[in-house]
């Protein structure tokens, strides 16, 4: 389990929970989580018939919830499905969504997804009757997979100049950037006592049983590392790392945060997380001794974006939004919260940031290719992590 402090405040994690999706409602300074479903009925107990029937009927509860495009005052609703740290308390959703607010004058309910693949999902599924009008979270290694989807349309904001060149990951224009970071090893300089530095580090003997990973099948950073892997070595190059590195790794989890509830609790010094990680544990824990190690052949990038959803019943706000995230008052709520960059470059960095890691060297691999070979190269990363 994740160290509560961590838990609380970092929230960089993707939950895979998703029951109905658990509907936030931000208005001004209040905010409100309600969870449809606390406790699911035990399938032992009834007729599967009934099961599937109580099922139909929460997601048709469900859609009636989240289908809003304005209260009953009139005013307009602007609905965003998100991942779920996007409106967990310490999250960046609290912070901006009244600012925006503020300046629309409309309402905004957030709708917490699980993680960004599972936005994805949903929108896919709600396809020929969309519900959201915006979607945050999708990142660059899934971009072809949302435009082959069909369920995002094209939009580019009039300050789109905020946004480095190098980080417009799609040129099509469906999806805008919001916020950016590289996947790195962070590690307890103290207790290992020497530098992590390139995947030839990886591979040290002293490493044995001493690092923890997460399942790219069911983790953001999981699926990170392994196309980093395939970005330095090329395919098939790429497995004979992982059949060198395997033994060094203690466990597999499935998500980021039981990899760093691990880590915080000294069963390994070394984690896969971000390269924004240290600034947290220097300003939550006083901890300098945590780094991220500075690869030579480079970090893997993963840029966030939003984009409107096809059939959006309130286009008009959803541009907006999207403006708005661009600007200041978004964007500097994102170093803090999000723990990742912000987009716009104008926003001075929190002092703790100086212990971020800023690669000299950006890897990314072509979405369109991750997404036919995303399937193979997880497969056979399981049958080496399996034999191992």
């Amino acid at each position: 389990a994740l160290a509560t402090s961590l838990k609380a405040k970092k929230p960089r994690f993707r939950s895979k929970t998703d029951l109905c999706s658990v509907f936030i409602s931000i208005n001004g300074s209040d905010f409100k989580a309600v969870d449809p479903l606390l406790h699911p009925m035990s399938t032992q107990k009834f007729p599967i018939v009934f099961a599937l029937l109580a099922i139909a009927l929460l997601v048709s509860g469900c859609a009636q919830q989240q289908g809003t495009s304005a209260n009953n005052s009139g005013v307009p609703v602007l609905t965003i499905y998100t991942y779920d740290s996007m409106v967990s308390e310490y999250g960046l959703g609290p912070k901006v969504i009244p600012k925006f607010e503020a300046q629309c004058g409309c309402k905004v309910n957030m709708v917490a997804k699980g993680d960004a693949g599972q936005v994805l999902s949903a929108l896919m599924l709600e396809k020929e009757n969309p519900r959201a009008d915006v979607a945050i979270g999708i990142d660059n290694s899934m971009l072809s997979a949302a435009l082959n989807a069909d369920v995002l349309a094209p939009f580019t904001p009039g300050n789109i100049s905020l946004v480095p060149e190098n980080l417009r990951f799609d040129k099509s224009g469906h999806l805008t950037a919001y916020d950016y970071g590289y996947f790195a090893f962070v590690y307890d300089s103290d207790a290992l006592g020497f530098d992590l530095n390139g995947f030839n580090s990886m591979l040290d003997s002293r490493l044995r049983k001493k690092v923890l990973i997460q399942n790219p099948r069911t983790s953001s950073p999981g699926l990170g590392l392994l196309l980093w892997t395939v970005a330095v070595y090329g395919d098939p190059g790429y497995k004979e790392f992982w059949r060198e590195f395997a033994p060094n790794v203690l466990t597999v989890t499935a998500g980021w945060d039981e990899s760093a509830g691990l880590f915080s609790a000294g069963e390994a010094p070394v984690y896969l997380s971000y390269a924004t990680s240290p600034p947290y544990y220097v300003l939550y824990e006083n901890r300098t001794d945590y780094i991220a190690g500075n690869f030579a052949e480079g970090h893997y990038v993963q840029v966030e974006g939003m984009g409107i959803v096809n059939g959006a019943k309130n286009r008009a706000l959803a541009e907006e939004f999207i403006a708005f995230s661009l600007t200041e008052p978004f964007q500097e709520e994102i170093p803090l919260n999000q723990y990742m960059f912000p987009i716009n470059h104008s926003v001075e960095l929190p002092d703790a940031y100086k212990y971020a890691l800023k690669p000299s060297v950006q890897l990314e691999l072509d979405p369109a290719l991750v997404e036919q070979k995303q399937e193979e190269w997880i497969s056979e990363w399981e049958k080496i992590m399996s034999s191992s």
